[in-house]
This record gives structure tokens, sequence and C-alpha cells, in this order.
């Protein structure tokens, strides 16, 4: 008859007095050694554990240190993997994904005008020949911004004649003009993009508070036209939703005039045919009708004259990008045929303020061009900080820094490129500016 029971060489002999440790108090494992030692071994015979090896059970090694441990290699397996993996794909997947937002205007009843602010004299901090002068008072940012067309914008009653919010605009030549122009519009909280947003509005409501430009970026994803900024899904505006809310906004005041400057992103492997984008404006009513298309060399026409021809979209395009058969769209101008711009990586408030560094021209014309038309100053830093731009956007900030640039170039600024819109008097300051020129010119 065979001995099924385990060998002398299997067994775990006791030290002490030779016999089996099966069934023995004092050798149990560490974590058992406690008043209810003999419930706990039971327990575990029961399932069979000790009967299946009719040895001591394992000593529970999860102590703090080795707990520690852990999770310290599966932190760092966690960075491993976001270093190896592409983080595009990973975004995409996991970040969360938001509706359009509604159009804050379904007709006039959205331009009420406000009661508050106003547009009255002063004359800036200037240190040279030219001056930006900042309006005395100021309206307060509120609730409602966006909502409420500002008093400030209010074009006079009566049929007088009026173009962006003012009389004395019309005058003007649209370079002789300063619009505020929305840095990267269709990049905000409340459009979807709910990190490293550059607003906390959208670019709808940008337009009833009184900005006149609009930068968006462009991306193709998956042969699908979006704006987005330079990755694809992970926060978008479609260019129908856009162009169909611009074409509402401008049927809804028809003396305004707004200028669209669109970057083709530099991260897709996609190239941007402007072409493309066209065909998406061309596909809302009325929209490509209202583009302005400019002859280089010829001088620009009056706002006045834009106004009465509705020809009231202003397109340029810069980063790359390309036209069918080399022949753009009509209206489409390549920007840098044009402008000049200040530095545009400013880091912090101090960069802003250190004009010799932020007011340098880093982009412009190519040098057998015809002179700039238009000169942009930069006032936002990256990455876009909240509460870097109530400073930047800010009335005697803003007054300093464009008076600081126009004498460091002798350039009277065109565009004022922001972050967070909402803040600040930007808008305000931009049309105290043109009517104070005006006045200048004796318009």
């Amino acid at each position: 008859m065979s001995n099924n029971s385990p060998s002398s060489a299997n067994r775990s002999p006791n030290p002490s007095s030779g016999r089996s440790t099966h069934g023995s108090r004092d050798t149990l494992p560490q974590c058992y050694k406690n008043s209810d030692d003999e419930s706990a071994a039971a327990e575990l015979e029961h399932d069979g554990l000790l009967m299946a090896t009719n040895s001591t059970p394992r000593k529970n090694c999860c102590t703090w240190k080795v707990a520690a441990l852990f999770l310290v290699f599966v932190a760092v397996a966690l960075v491993l993997t976001w270093q190896m993996l592409p983080a595009e794909d990973i975004v995409v997947k996991y970040i969360p994904q938001f509706e359009e937002p509604v159009s804050p205007y379904s007709g006039p009843e959205a331009g009420t005008p406000s009661s508050d602010g106003g547009v009255g004299g002063g004359d800036g901090d200037g240190s040279g020949g030219i001056t930006i002068g900042a309006p005395p008072s100021q309206t307060p940012s509120d609730d409602v911004a966006g909502i409420t067309v500002p008093s400030f914008m209010k074009c006079p009653e009566g049929g007088e004649e009026c173009c962006n919010g003012s009389s004395a605009n019309c005058k003007l030549r649209v370079d002789e003009m300063m619009f505020g122009l929305v840095h990267n519009a269709m990049s905000s909280e409340e459009g979807g993009f709910s990190i490293g947003a550059n607003h906390n509005l959208g670019l709808e409501k940008a337009l009833v508070a009184g900005y006149r430009g609009l930068s968006l970026d462009v991306c193709s994803c998956n042969g699908v036209l979006q704006f987005c900024h330079n990755i694809c899904d992970y926060g978008e505006r479609m260019p129908n939703d856009v162009f169909t809310n611009t074409v509402q906004f401008l049927n809804d005041y028809p003396s305004e005039v707004v200028v669209l400057l669109f970057e083709a992103s530099g991260d897709q492997a996609e190239p941007i045919v402007w072409n493309d984008l066209y065909a998406e404006m061309d596909n809302v009513d009325g929209f490509a009708d209202m583009i302005y298309d400019h002859t280089y060399g010829d001088d620009w026409p009056t706002m006045g004259n834009l106004v009465k021809q509705n020809k009231r979209i202003i397109v340029f395009y810069f980063n790359g990008g390309s036209c069918t058969d080399e022949t753009c769209p009509p209206g489409f101008q390549y920007f840098f045929n044009y402008a000049s711009e200040t530095q545009y990586q400013s880091a912090s408030l101090d960069d802003l303020q250190n004009y010799e560094y932020s007011c340098e021209i880093t982009r412009t014309t190519q040098e057998d061009a015809l002179p700039a038309n238009f000169f942009v100053v930069n006032n936002f830093v990256t990455p876009p900080d909240l509460d870097a731009a109530k400073i930047a956007n800010s009335k005697d900030f803003v007054s300093n820094r464009l008076t600081k640039c126009a004498n460091e170039n002798n350039l009277r600024p065109n565009f004022v490129y922001l972050d967070f819109w909402s803040e600040g008097v930007t808008a305000q300051l931009v049309q105290y500016a043109n009517q104070q020129y005006a006045q200048q010119l004796g318009r």
C-alpha cells in the first residue's frame, strides 16, 4: 500500500518540538498571531489552503514600504507610457468633447444697447510723436459681456452714416483704422476648448462686444476642415457654424466691417488648401458675396465705401497653405504682403513691458515688397494666462504699450492682438483711438 502522506523532506518541522506545523498555534504566520489565531487558522483550513500544502501560509508582505514602492513603479510606468504612445491619440480618446456653443444672438433683439460706458477725451501717455490715448471712463466688465452692444459701439440715431459703431470711422481708410483682433478666436471655454483656451467666451459674443477682428487657426482633420489649435479633435469649431454666425451678425448690423485672419496650422500632416476654405464660405448664403477683393498695390478703400458696397468681410491668410493651381480664391490676401508684426512670444507681463524686446518687428513684408500697410501689436502672453490678461487688457497698460510700440517703430497700430477679450477695455480703447485719429486727420 502506497504512502500518500508527504515525505519528511517536504514537511516544515517545528525546531522546538519536532512536531508538524499543521494546526500549530506557535507556527502561525505573523499576520495571524492575535487573539483570533485559532479561528483564522480554522478558516484557512476550511478553504483548503492549509490542507493543500500541509505547510504554513505565506507571510503577508504588504507593508507600507512595499506599497510605496509599488506606487512609484506604477507612476514611472505611466510616465513612460505617456512618452512612448502618441499623445494625440490619448487626448482624442479620453478628453470629453463638447457641443458647439449656441449663437448668442438670433436677430436684432440681441443688439439691445447697454446704458453703461461712453467715449470722451483723454490724451494718453505718449513719449513720442504718436499717442494712443485711453478713454477717460471705462465700461465695466460684467456677466452680460457679448450679450448687449456696449454704448461706445452704438451707431447714432437718425440714419447718419456709421461704420463699426461710429460715424467718424467711415472717413478712415481700412489701413488707417485700428481693430481689436481676437487671438485664436475659436479657442474658448464656451466653445469646448477646456484646456489651454485663449478666451472664456465664444467669438460670436466678441463680435457683439465690439471686436471686429478674428484670428482663426485652420486644421485639416481626416480631410475635414476645422478651426482647431494644432491638434485635431482636442477642441474645434466647424467653419460652417462660424461663417453662418458671422453672416447673421453682419446682417443684423449692416454698418459693421469684420477682418478675418486665417492661420494654416503648422502641425498638420494634411496641408491646407485655401480654396477648400472658400468653398465652406460659399456654402453659407451671402458670405462670399460680402468678401472684399483687394488689388495689391491699390489704396485701401474707406470704411464708408465698404459699407455702401456691402463688401464688409476682409480676408487674410498666413503660415503656409496653398491655392489650387496657384490661383487663390477671390479676396484671399497673404497677410505679410501687407503687415508688420511685433514679437509674439512673450511669456510674461515683464516681457510685454520690455518694449525693446516686445515691440521689435519680427515678421514683415519681403524685401522687394511694398511697404507694409498694417502694423500689428501683440498684447498677450504664452501660454494663455487669465490673470495676466486682466492686466494686459486694462486701460493704462494697453494705452502705454500701443504708444511705446508705435514710437519704437514710427508706425500707428492697426491691429491689437489679445487673449481673454471679455477682460479689460481693449474694444473701447480701440474705438476711442479711431475717433481721436479721425479728428487729428481732420476727417
